[in-house]
């Protein structure tokens, strides 16, 4: 089914084609049970005509507030079958934060597991618009529906509901590592060119391709990268519900994945776990790394230890991936995430939105085919970010002569001490490549006489015990002199979001009132 613009082939269809195609394919391995592409299609028809049949349709949004699993999936793409706008929600939200995504988005139909039921249950007052939750895995109250029972008396076959390309296809609030969470809009068109322009650039192979997915499918880059990209590529999902270094070297090793995508904090954790005897990794191609900066060093060590290509990117949610990528074959540069891909085209630009020349440090712009729609009912933000020049990323960057793009830092993030700027992602870096250090980040808190001052937060490897002296001289040999943190913060942990990026806002917080005594 091709419609709209540029006919691409909506969600709904290409899910339908693929089944076709492979019925007895495995789709998705999870917990040693493995669900081919018919079996998933059919549960998809089957929840898509429980939705149908509550009323929910084209353009509605539908909330998924479910663990990481098939069940996220399957809701997933029911919505796709209807014309529904999938609404992916944290299964670690609570519930005033649950309250605050269903006021926002004005769902009428929740999909939850039962052991959640309590959670909505405590919030289902204030949202008047929700009429329907519906629980897998068990009955729930009176005021639920049972999708156990419901599922069982329905079809197995559900035609895809025509819509048209520009339609919103899914929204991810994003992760609010810089504010509260923003509903980002990703249309069947974005999604569909996003997933294009990613697999030319990495020489994904149609029908061979094994996914090993770490990252939680209520987030763009599991949902829209890694189970929209398996089905595009006619690929295998190897899923897990959360992160365990041993168990997801296991199953790359078990079930032959070909490749593996994560954060910079996923592929640290990989290196550390990893034992050449114990986990046979010659089947994986191509790693690619998104989501945060990534300290070189680590990067390198990393493809030294694994033999494989660790390629860097950089996109959002708000263009349905990776819109930059380092080249499999041409020309890398330390440092760089690589130039833009397929209709993706990127600048750099001032306050004022003029272009700067290569070399200049500026807001990165993208524009392209991926872009989304916008955010979910927030037309001033949608106004200030999405331009008809571009989204306005609100990250800073600058392109050297080639064309490669350096990402340096949030706008948010930077840190200005006494007036000169200073990019927390260049002293993690730094910090990072230190032996003793499994995990760094850099953050800025207030001073009344310097405006902010940089302070590092550092892991300590197992067993490790630098000392915060050892660690400022080796930024000191490294480093400009007012790069240099204030001082070092030893944590036993740092917060992380859900696809594990370094929860910055949350650290501030957590050491703003020690570090600014």
């Amino acid at each position: 089914m091709l419609v709209g613009r540029n006919a691409v082939q909506t969600l709904g269809a290409m899910l339908e084609s693929t089944a076709r195609w492979f019925p007895n394919k495995p789709l998705i391995i999870f917990q040693g049970k493995a669900i081919t592409y018919d079996d998933f299609n059919k549960s998809a028809a089957r929840l898509a005509s429980v939705l149908s049949g509550l009323g929910v349709g084209p353009g509605v949004p539908v909330g998924i507030y479910l663990r990481s699993r098939p069940e996220l999936a399957v809701a997933y793409h029911a919505c796709q079958k209807i014309g529904a706008i999938a609404v992916p929600i944290s299964a670690s939200y609570k519930p005033n934060e649950l309250e605050g995504l269903g006021r926002r988005t004005g769902m009428p139909a929740l999909v939850c597991s039962s052991d959640s039921v309590p959670s909505v249950d405590a919030v289902r007052g204030e949202l008047p618009k929700l009429k329907h939750v519906l629980v897998h895995g068990g009955s729930g109250p009176s005021w639920t529906i049972s999708l156990d029972r419901e599922l069982a008396n329905c079809a197995d076959h559900f035609e895809p509901v025509a819509v048209d390309a520009e339609a919103v296809a899914a929204t991810f609030f994003t992760s609010g590592t810089t504010g509260s969470p923003k509903g980002a809009m990703q249309t069947h068109r974005s999604i569909y060119h996003a997933l294009r322009d990613m697999h030319a650039h990495q020489k994904m192979r149609w029908n061979q391709e094994r996914f090993m997915c770490a990252l939680p499918l209520f987030n763009n880059f599991g949902a829209t990268g890694m189970l929209n990209g398996s089905i595009y590529a006619a690929g295998t999902l190897i899923l897990i519900e959360r992160w365990d270094t041993q168990a997801i070297l296991n199953l790359m090793a078990e079930h032959r994945a070909t490749f593996f995508a994560g954060t910079p904090t996923m592929f640290t954790y990989l290196l550390q776990g990893y034992d050449p005897t114990k986990h046979d990794l010659a089947s994986l191609r191509t790693c690619m790394a998104g989501g945060a900066p990534f300290p070189p060093d680590i990067m390198e060590r990393f493809e030294k230890t694994f033999g494989v290509q660790l390629l860097n990117s950089y996109g959002a949610t708000e263009v349905c991936g990776s819109c930059a990528f380092e080249s499999p074959s041409g020309l890398r540069r330390r440092g760089s995430v690589g130039a833009a891909i397929g209709s993706a085209s990127i600048d750099i630009q001032d306050d004022e939105g003029n272009s700067l020349p290569p070399g200049s440090r500026g807001e990165i712009v993208v524009s392209g085919d991926t872009v989304g729609a916008g955010y979910w009912q927030d037309r001033d933000t949608t106004t200030a970010a999405f331009t008809a020049r571009g989204w306005r990323s609100g990250d800073l960057g600058e392109l050297d002569e080639n064309g490669l793009l350096y990402v340096l830092d949030r706008k948010k993030d930077l840190i200005i001490t006494g007036g000169s700027n200073i990019f927390p992602s260049e002293i993690e870096a730094v910090l990072a490549s230190h032996p003793a250090v499994k995990l760094a980040a850099v953050v800025g808190v207030p001073d009344a006489l310097k405006g902010e001052l940089a302070i590092g937060c550092v892991v300590p490897n197992d067993g490790a015990t630098p000392s915060e002296e050892a660690l400022l001289a080796y930024c000191k040999d490294r480093l400009a002199v007012f790069k240099i943190p204030r001082r070092i913060e030893f944590l036993q942990s740092v917060p992380l979001g859900p696809t594990g990026k370094i929860l910055k806002r949350v650290l501030r917080d957590q050491i703003g009132e020690d570090a600014a005594d």
